[in-house]
């Protein structure tokens, strides 16, 4: 992880040295359209190429808003990520990551991993050179 590293109430994000942003979600976190527009602006001032992969830990999250998951399919606005791999853990966040996936179709490659060692895997094909 590198040494910068924003901090939200409900995110923490950093830049990795591997060139794949990871965004991890805190414990318990309801995540509204307000912290998902704070965390987009993270991701904006973290990435150091025009898109990266990200992947996002939502292995602690409590629920997520209907406008936030449109907002993070990326429909309607310029992404600055070319794929997302979603770490999962419990019932919960599988619900979520799936009605992320089906109902908010992101326009970037999705997948749900329960390994983060397989997500970084198959991120690192995303990674522009």
């Amino acid at each position: 992880m590198s040494a910068k590293v924003l901090e939200s109430s409900v995110f923490i994000s950093s830049m990795g040295e591997d060139g794949i942003l990871r965004t991890t979600v805190k414990p318990f976190s309801e995540i509204t359209i307000s912290h998902a527009r704070e965390n987009t602006e993270f991701v904006l001032k973290l990435k150091n190429k025009e898109t990266v992969p990200i992947l996002v830990d939502l292995r602690n999250i409590k629920s997520i808003s209907k406008e936030a998951r449109a907002h993070f399919s990326m429909k309607g606005r310029k992404g600055a990520v070319n794929s997302m791999a979603l770490i999962i853990k419990s019932p919960v966040s599988k619900v979520i990551g799936n009605f992320f996936i089906l109902l908010d179709t992101p326009l970037v490659p999705t997948r749900l991993f329960t390994k983060e060692s397989d997500a970084v895997l198959w991120l690192k094909a995303f990674l522009m050179k």
